[in-house]
This record gives structure tokens, sequence and C-alpha cells, in this order.
């Protein structure tokens, strides 16, 4: 039986073995993946206890750093997910450590959606459409070949639902064509802001909004505030100078996998940098007027 440490360990031996340059972390996610591009991996034994706080903040922390986000899980409190299967919590892909190898290896996986329970096929609306004008049916026509409503088709054509394997079954056999589409990642495209948590988080969030840079405020993370404008940017928070060597060194080993700059703000201190990430002091900020004056002061502290 699986328990967190080995499915971490799992996930992070099939990803090394693919290349992937691998990071350990803890909360939101706990595993920073990249080859060509950055992927972000929660684990979980249970997908239900993955609450909607971490998942908010790895929809952000992924938008901002352009990156996949995806679950890996074993079971959820009914069932052992099935291997052929990808569900959905919370709005982001949910896959078993079989199907997340299967997936590394680049093997063609029908996504089989389950989701509140029912279990359907994303298709190629496109080519569906397209093959039916061609062969000169109209929606009624086709609908009644595959045994469902003209309505349900043409909900399934404009893609606002997806339809069942029997029924996906039907229209390829009745098409001759294969429609189901192959299970792939996919970006945050919306941007997802959180509330601030407290009065520091949301000070500097405020500052980095001043100066330009697009923000939001982050939980369960080693970092509490993840930005963009020209570059991507990383901010851990620190009232005090109490175990800074051993956070800027994790916020410094992240900054590498996501390719991003990294920034401590303090209320105070008498250091430039620590681990080789910048200092800037929460007073310095209101000193700045863009985004560039605050690249050029992190330069100047290293």
């Amino acid at each position: 039986m699986f328990n967190k440490s080995l499915l971490v360990n799992k996930l992070v031996n099939s990803l090394l073995s693919k290349q992937f340059q691998v990071l350990l972390s803890q909360g939101s996610f706990d595993i920073a993946a990249k080859r060509e591009n950055l992927m972000l991996v929660k684990s979980a034994l249970n997908v239900d206890s993955v609450n909607e706080g971490q998942m908010k903040s790895l929809k952000s922390i992924s938008f901002f750093l352009s990156a996949y986000p995806l679950i890996v899980s074993v079971k959820n409190n009914r069932e052992f997910l099935n291997d052929q299967m990808v569900y959905s919590r919370f709005d982001l892909p949910v896959i078993t450590p079989t199907l997340f190898e299967n997936f590394l290896d680049e093997e063609k996986i029908p996504v089989v959606d389950s989701s509140r329970g029912r279990h359907t096929i994303k298709i190629d609306t496109t080519s569906l459409r397209k093959k039916r004008e061609d062969l000169g049916f109209s929606l009624r026509q086709l609908s009644s070949l595959v045994g469902i409503s003209k309505k349900a088709l043409y909900e399934i054509e404009k893609n606002r639902v997806n339809p069942t394997e029997d029924t996906v079954s039907k229209l390829e056999t009745t098409l001759k064509i294969e429609l189901r589409n192959n299970f792939k990642l996919n970006k945050t495209s919306e941007p997802v802001y959180l509330k601030p948590k407290n009065e520091f988080q949301n000070e500097v969030s405020n500052e980095f909004k001043r100066i330009g840079i697009d923000n939001s405020p982050v939980y369960s993370s080693p970092f509490e505030i993840i930005g963009k404008s020209n570059f991507s940017l990383i901010t851990h928070l620190s009232k005090t100078e109490t175990r800074m060597e051993k956070d800027a060194s994790v916020v410094k080993q992240l900054s590498n996998v996501f390719s991003s700059k990294a920034v401590l703000v303090l209320k105070k201190s008498k250091e430039e940098n620590v681990e080789g990430v910048p200092i800037i002091l929460e007073k310095e900020l209101s000193e700045l007027e863009s985004s560039k004056d605050l690249n050029n002061r992190m330069k100047e502290k290293l």
C-alpha cells in the first residue's frame, strides 16, 4: 500500500527517468519538474483530502509561471481511481501514478473524464462537425443514427457537453473517423488572485501592483507572493531574520527551476542578501517607481 512518501518517490523516479529537473516542495504542490516546460504536481493518496485553498494557490502560481498544474492520486473517499480515467478536482486534472507514467512515456491516452460521478469522453468536435457535413448528414439524421437527440448532438458539437463512451463509439463507427482526444496538460489560462492572509502580505502585494508587477498572494507555499511583469518573481516575506538562510535557500532553488527571480522582503535586516537572494526592506519598496527599479535594486544587493 502506498503512503505519501512512496507516492512522491514513485513520481520523482518517473520524472528523473525522462530527464526532468526535479525539486521537491510542500503545500500547494509537492513536485516542481522542468524539461521543456514547467510542471507543478500535487500528490495525494486521497484526492478528496486536497482542499480548495491549496488548489487556488496552485492555479495562481501556475498562471504567473506559465506552468502546467496537475494532481496525481490513488483514490477518493469512495474508491480507487481508474488508471484509464482523468478525474477533476477544483477544475484541475487528477490522474493515477500509472497514468502519469504512461503520459510521461508519451503514450496516446484517450481522455475519459470523470466528474460528478459521470464518465464522458473528450472528443475533437471540429472534426465531428466537418465529417458530418462532408457526408451530408443533418444534425437530426446523425443523432437518429446514433440514438441521441438532435439537441444532445448540437450540444456535443458546440463543445458544451462531452459525450458518453457509447455515444462516441457509435459516432466513430457511423462516420468512420477517430474522434477521441488524447490527454494533455493545459496551462492555467486565467489569472487567479487570492486574498492576503495578513497585513504584511497585503502591503507588499499592493506595492508590487503600484510599480507594475501583476501579482497574487499565495498560501501553502514556500513563498507568499507570486507575480510577473517582464520577469516572473517569487517573494518570501518575513518580519524577522529568523530561519532566513533556510528560507532563502528554498526560494533560490525554486527560482532556478522556475526560471524566475527571487526576493526576500523583510521588515528590517542588516544584510543585503542571503544565499544569493537579494533582501529588500519593506520601506524600500515605497521608494521604487517601476518593476525596472526593483530589478535594478535587486541586482545592486547581490
